[in-house]
């Protein structure tokens, strides 16, 4: 069955790790892909190495079909980029098993299509334990074009924002609020013509809103827009009008 909210059923995630075994047709199928985003292979200390290498000696590799290698590659790299050391998620049923992707927890996927591809439609793993950074590689984790929720609040991620998060065109949540984000706050978030919700407080963020998430609010599509915002305060350092942009400010 797949794992309840509360994260009871199904055995945790092992700790991350690849199987160590290469498997060259595999790797020339995922740089193609991958380079349609900038991105490679060619960093084998990186979590998208790790997540190859975790593919390739995958009991199920023989049975995913082009669209799921990818999207369950995009999956297993954002898991090794959030999972240091001993400090582990505090649940994982799932993940990085040969289990399909859309029973990992805290995901959905919408109804499979003719080709029998499961697009995710929500990643939502709010207070998890999640520590580490979002990868690039993440945008394949998306690549079904349906992904409507990220939801990463209350976690220890940390860095800066990548631009890959504006890849998702019918994202319509995108809760990072709680984490130790920094740097300043991508302009490819304008790309996101469907966002309602957008939570970037409590974090250490700095710079300007984007003009492009900015027009987002003025057409009236961002109805909610938070951000460390508040001169008042001394983690106020991003700078956000309210209400023609930002509808809160912390």
């Amino acid at each position: 069955p797949p794992p309840s909210a509360g994260g009871q059923a199904g055995p945790p995630a092992p700790s991350p790790g690849g199987a160590g075994r290469e498997d060259p047709e595999l790797k020339t199928f995922l740089q193609l892909h991958m380079g349609e985003f900038g991105l490679d292979l060619d960093d084998v200390n990186s979590p998208a190495y790790e997540a190859y290498l975790w593919l390739a000696g995958s009991q199920s590799l023989l049975e995913l079909n082009d669209f799921h290698k990818l999207q369950r590659f995009g999956m297993a790299a954002f898991y090794m980029a959030t999972t240091e050391g001993e400090l582990n998620w505090k649940v994982s049923n799932y993940w990085n098993t040969a289990r399909n992707e859309c029973t990992w927890f805290g995901v959905d996927c919408a109804t499979p299509n003719e080709d029998g591809e499961e697009a995710i439609t929500q990643i939502s793993l709010p207070s998890n334990r999640l520590a580490g950074t979002i990868p690039r590689e993440i945008a394949l984790a998306g690549i079904g074009g349906q992904l409507m929720n990220l939801n990463l609040a209350g976690n220890n991620l940390r860095g800066q924002l990548p631009d890959e998060l504006g890849s998702f065109k019918s994202l319509v949540v995108l809760d990072l609020r709680a984490n130790d984000f920094s740097g300043q706050i991508p302009t490819a978030l304008g790309r996101l013509k469907k966002l309602e919700e957008l939570q970037l407080n409590s974090n250490d963020l700095s710079g300007e809103m984007p003009e492009e998430v900015c027009s987002l609010a003025q057409t009236q599509v961002l109805i909610t827009a938070v951000a460390d915002c508040d001169p008042t305060s001394p983690f106020g350092s991003v700078t956000c009008n309210v209400p023609d942009c930002c509808s809160a400010c912390t």
